[in-house]
């Protein structure tokens, strides 16, 4: 449940929503995280099968699936328990048949990430990207939801058991940190060791419940600086191993105020409440 509550007592003055809209509209600036309309779901993959359940499950999903780009029909997919390999094939010209592939090595898997594509006009609107040590994501479209996470709970399934270097989302917070750059620390004021900056957040995830959004900055974790993500994700666990139901998440978010028809970027204190989901359910 959202517990958000700003700081400061004249944040009404600080937000939009004047009387009189500005005439131009706020600057670009390229130093924040993008605000992506695509949408990532937090999705852990957990699964109890084996790995011939998991093989099979990715050889029945062949007429389920396409490369993103491709958008044609799987017409050869091999699978086994060390990778995937796809082939989908076209003419060109009238009589030049050509192809093209992917392959997913699962010991070379680093993570697994279920999207959602509402604005696209190509009927598969749900994906997983598979990210690939030193190369280029393979991203695959599908039908549904259902199909999507049965892919990824696979190819997790199958990279855990070649020990693959996997570095999934955090599941208590869900939500992508990074270190601050010095440009964006000296915009918002704060030293660039201060803080930690939130790229994106998952949708439905103790994160995006609580009210965080892309380009906020976490300052403090139950009163102690952040230095890293790693160190936020850790308080956060070390949290939940102590058996609290709550934490407290100081920071800083990333606004404007209006100055005649001109906008004033400023960095509005905030502080959530994140709850932390126990064992069993109980918060």
């Amino acid at each position: 449940m959202k517990k958000a509550s700003l700081l400061i007592g004249l944040l009404t003055l600080l937000i939009l929503g004047c009387a009189t809209p500005p005439l131009a509209p706020p600057p670009v600036s390229d130093i924040w995280p993008k605000i992506y309309q695509d949408e990532t779901y937090l999705a852990s993959f957990e699964s109890s099968w084996t790995e011939d359940e998991a093989v099979g499950v990715i050889r029945n999903l062949q007429n389920s699936f396409v490369e993103n780009n491709a958008n044609l029909p799987i017409t050869e997919l091999n699978v086994d328990a060390f990778g995937v390999r796809a082939r989908w094939s076209w003419v060109e010209m009238g009589n030049i048949q050509k192809s093209a592939g992917f392959i997913i090595p699962f010991d070379q898997v680093t993570s697994v990430l279920l999207e959602n594509y509402p604005a696209s006009d190509n009927p598969y609107k749900w994906g997983i990207n598979v990210y690939i040590k030193g190369v280029n994501p393979v991203v695959l479209r599908m039908p549904n939801r259902e199909a999507a996470e049965r892919f990824g709970k696979a190819v997790i399934v199958l990279a855990k058991a070649r020990k693959a270097p996997l570095s999934m989302p955090n599941m208590r917070f869900g939500a992508a940190v990074g270190s601050l750059t010095a440009d964006q620390a000296k915009a918002a004021g704060v030293l660039q060791s201060a803080g930690v900056i939130v790229s994106w957040v998952f949708r439905e995830s103790p994160a995006e419940k609580t009210g965080f959004s892309a380009q906020d900055i976490i300052t403090s974790v139950a009163g102690k600086t952040v230095q890293k993500g790693q160190e936020l994700f850790d308080s956060i666990e070390a949290a939940a191993a102590a058996g609290a139901t709550e934490l407290k998440i100081d920071g800083l978010r990333r606004t404007y105020r209006t100055e005649g028809d001109k906008y004033v970027e400023v960095f509005v204190p905030i502080r959530f409440t994140l709850p932390i989901i126990q064992p069993g359910g109980a918060k």
